[in-house]
């Protein structure tokens, strides 16, 4: 079975469209998207569109429920904050577009893995409500604080998204003390894809990087994941796909000059062309 894994797409519609050209390639059996439809870019409206369409299993991200006002964000992230009010009065003329956002999933589960947006060792107590400090971001003191837990976790293969780094952290089980040093971390090339040949012996995290951006690896394609079960593979892509015709929409249109993040992200997309 081939399992195709897509999100952060955050209303970049031309990132999407890339991907899912080159979804139609790889004659795949099943599709994830890992949430954030919308958020960050003002074009949130043509992805969700464009994702509501095709009906993929879906996790909420963080900002899907900061648009479908869910709960509400950290005081200081003013930039996000504002891409959230932008995007939530654009959907909110789309009938049926908020509560289809706040109506995904905060995790899904399969056979031999899970599907999340963040993190299933962060997630509310049973019943309870998400809230924004349930989204925590992989770095190394998160990492080592749910060692243990990723150990017993009865999924060995994790698909997240969240932090816009395509990685794969691996975790052999064979370590009979758990050490953050025992994690090896693999990291797609700048300019290919990445396959890593699943160890039986080892647990694996893949972080699916972003469709549409912000990129913070500072490599401005989109990125895909694609698990082969068969051939126990998980391959990590990025995607070129029109960065000067989103640059151009960009740099027209009067909301995105007045948040830092998009223009650094603009900035990045002009380095480019």
């Amino acid at each position: 079975m081939r399992i195709y894994f897509l999100g952060d797409i955050h209303g970049n519609n031309y990132a999407l469209e890339a991907c899912l050209k080159h979804l139609d390639t790889l004659q795949v059996d099943a599709v994830y998207c890992l949430g954030d439809l919308v958020g960050w870019l003002p074009f949130g409206d043509r992805t969700l569109t464009r994702m509501r369409s095709l009906d993929f299993p879906t996790v909420a991200g963080n900002h899907d429920l900061l648009v479908a006002g869910r709960f509400t964000d950290f005081p200081h992230q003013l930039d996000r904050m504002q891409a959230t009010a932008y995007n939530s009065g654009l959907l909110s003329t789309i009938p049926g577009a908020i509560d289809y956002l706040a109506g995904f999933p905060l995790i899904l589960e399969r056979d031999d893995f899970t599907v999340i947006h963040h993190s299933p060792f962060h997630l509310p107590a049973h019943g309870g409500k998400p809230s924004i400090e349930h989204f925590h971001y992989l770095d190394e003191a998160a990492l080592r604080e749910c060692l243990g837990t990723w150990k017993a976790f009865p999924f060995r293969l994790i698909f997240s998204g969240h932090d816009h780094i395509p990685a794969v952290y691996e975790l052999p089980e064979t370590t009979a003390h758990l050490r953050f040093e025992d994690v090896h971390v693999h990291l797609p090339p700048a300019d290919g894809p990445l396959t890593i040949h699943l160890n039986p012996r080892s647990r694996y995290w893949i972080k699916a990087g972003s469709v549409g951006g912000p990129y913070r690896d500072g490599i401005p394609l989109a990125n895909t994941v694609l698990y082969d079960t068969d051939r126990k593979t998980v391959t990590l892509y990025r995607i070129p796909y029109p960065q000067a015709r989103l640059y151009e929409e960009l740099a027209s249109h009067h909301f995105c000059g007045n948040l830092p993040t998009i223009r650094r992200f603009m900035d990045l997309l002009n380095r480019e062309l």
